[in-house]
């Protein structure tokens, strides 16, 4: 019971992170909004989430995981109605910012409650089912999202969503255990000065093509360098900073980010590809996406078996090997023919199928039993991360090739061209992920 309540709220919080593209050109006309203002629906949901994330996991170790887990989910479902009814730009961004903080509840306790409610020896599978489920969630999001807005409209989308959720209440309902971890004094003032700094970061990013982005982004480093020396100094830390003395730690941490890096512009190039230079539209296009995550739901039941019983860091890096031939394949996209193109796709399945389990229990496992809580916020913060980052460096390739112009047919050039670059850094970043996964077994190991 606990498996299907973590992988069913992994794709579905996954799902939502990644579905809101497809639906913006509706959105927009229904509520009249600019591009900018459309662009915030994105992001007041990525800044909340990525803001809270770690300040929440202390509450929520210490208070529950499955009591903020039925929250998480009732009030996800609440945000999902809001965006349902949202009858202006304000009510829905309003919205967004509840299912942010939402889903960093969820994807927080759902990885705590595995590690503690599945015994030590399927722990490995358990992570890998509900970890590819993120990838499976993130990668469908748009074919599945796309027939229901093209069919139906927006608005019923996040209606279905929650009545999913209305489903996990149920299901949650029939747990009687419960986890929590050594109580430890909550750093409130840290916490707020985090939030704040993690905020900053996002919108700078997110906007640094524009006037107010690099001041912001420049800012929130800053702010960064001074709340790192001040905790340093301070026995009652948001996060324990030690973990990131453990070089193996931040490896892992590092392998997420770059997956969720390559895995979610990837399928954002593809989309791009699929429309613009094949001429499909986009049911059509998004039926060939599925074509990964179809073949990771198959390969990672297998992984997360494998995960019990070899090296995590070594099934990673071979994940990661795999996925380095798929980043390079794709700096070509333009000479690849359609049926090779769906070959490198259904590779890149294997790859991340292969990737989420060992590396999701490696992370997670590494640590003790009172960090659980840590260890969780910052694997979620480092996926959401890595979105939030290949989105923005792509906005800012797209700029400079293109200029501040909509991307359509009639800049299909520019449109491959931005494709090369971010995918050249896709593989630079894949082969260094790849290197310091075997590096930390090989070195540390001996």
């Amino acid at each position: 019971m606990v498996l299907v309540i973590a992988a069913l709220i992994q794709f579905i919080t996954s799902f939502i992170g990644s579905m809101i593209q497809v639906a913006l050109p509706l959105m927009s006309n229904d509520l009249n909004l600019t591009i900018e203002l459309a662009n915030w629906i994105s992001i007041s949901y990525m800044v909340a989430l990525i803001a809270v994330s770690i300040p929440l996991s202390r509450v929520i170790s210490q208070y529950g995981v499955k009591k903020f887990t039925i929250i998480g989910v009732i009030v996800l479902s609440i945000g999902l109605l809001m965006s349902a009814i949202a009858p202006n730009i304000y009510f829905l961004l309003f919205s967004r910012v509840i299912q942010g903080i939402s889903v960093a509840i969820l994807l927080i306790s759902i990885y705590m409650f595995v590690v503690n409610q599945i015994s030590e020896d399927n722990v490995g599978s358990a992570l890998g089912i509900v970890g590819s489920m993120g990838y499976i969630g993130m990668t469908s999001a748009p074919t599945i999202s796309g027939f229901i807005v093209y069919y139906l409209s927006w608005r019923l989308l996040f209606v279905l969503l929650a009545i999913i959720f209305i489903i996990e209440l149920v299901l949650l309902s029939r747990l009687d255990s419960e986890w929590k971890s050594e109580s430890k004094q909550i750093n409130i003032r840290g916490s707020f000065f985090y939030i704040i700094l993690m905020i900053l970061f996002v919108v700078g990013l997110t906007n640094i093509t524009r006037l107010f982005g690099v001041p912001l982004l420049i800012l929130s480093f800053i702010s960064f360098i001074i709340f790192v020396k001040v905790e340093i100094h301070n026995s009652n830390t948001i996060f324990n900073l030690n973990l990131f003395k453990d070089f193996k730690y931040v490896v892992g941490n590092y392998a997420a980010f770059i997956a969720y890096f390559i895995t979610f512009i990837s399928t954002y190039i593809l989309n791009f590809h699929l429309q613009y230079v094949f001429g499909f539209d986009s049911r059509i296009a998004g039926i060939i996406l599925l074509s990964t995550p179809l073949v990771m739901v198959l390969i990672s039941p297998f992984s997360g078996k494998l995960a019990d019983k070899y090296d995590n860091r070594v099934l990673a890096g071979i994940a990661m090997s795999i996925l380095l031939f798929v980043m390079f394949s794709l700096c070509f996209i333009e000479l690849l023919p359609l049926y090779l193109l769906v070959v490198v796709m259904i590779v890149q399945g294997i790859g991340h199928g292969l990737f989420s389990p060992p590396n999701n229990k490696y992370v997670l496992t590494l640590v003790d039993d009172d960090d659980l809580s840590d260890a969780s916020s910052m694997l979620t913060s480092s996926k959401e991360i890595g979105k939030t980052v290949s989105l923005a460096t792509y906005n800012v390739i797209c700029l400079i090739i293109i200029g501040n112009q909509a991307i359509g047919s009639d800049n299909i050039p520019g449109l491959i061209s931005s494709s090369h670059f971010i995918m050249a850094i896709s593989t630079v970043l894949t082969l260094s992920a790849a290197i310091l996964l075997f590096y930390s077994k090989f070195h540390y190991d001996v």
